[in-house]
């Protein structure tokens, strides 16, 4: 099992797939920052006051995590923090679902896909992180800089 994950090809495929995921999820946050806070509002675990910051900050830190994956600089800290950012988003759906919120993920919303909270989010969720593990454990840390 270790070859397999390790196997550099299917490293590439992980790192691209979650590159792209997180890129796709941050691009209609970073060009809407005022729907995005409206639902970070809806999921009612931050303070009024860093809403706006979040709203704003949140979205490139996904982007820029997906570009540097794909661009395999650090992979294994960002696979760490793609692992974070998912365990964060489904510890913040299950509280609403436990609490009986029912509202919109806020995760992709770049086609109109807006998805309500629920166990399939939840479940997609623990998938990312799935997927980010093998990168996190048989990836490379380095930045690897060719001059001519």
């Amino acid at each position: 099992m270790n070859k397999l994950f390790a196997n550099k090809k299917i490293l590439l495929a992980l790192r691209l797939l979650m590159g792209s995921v997180f890129i796709l999820a941050s691009i209609d946050k970073i060009f809407n920052p005022a729907v995005f806070s409206s639902v970070l509002r809806e999921y009612k675990l931050l303070p009024e006051i860093l809403i706006p910051l979040v709203s704003v900050t949140l979205p490139w830190m996904e982007f820029f995590a997906g570009l540097l994956i794909i661009l395999n600089i650090f992979s294994q800290s960002v696979a760490l923090i793609m692992i974070l950012f998912n365990t964060g988003y489904i510890l913040g759906i299950t509280i609403n679902l436990a609490w009986g919120l029912a509202h919109e993920c806020g995760c992709f919303t770049l086609f109109g896909w807006n998805e309500p909270i629920s166990g399939s989010t939840i479940a997609r969720d623990l998938f990312f992180v799935l997927l980010c593990v093998p990168i996190l454990f048989y990836a490379s840390n380095e930045f690897k800089y060719k001059s001519k």
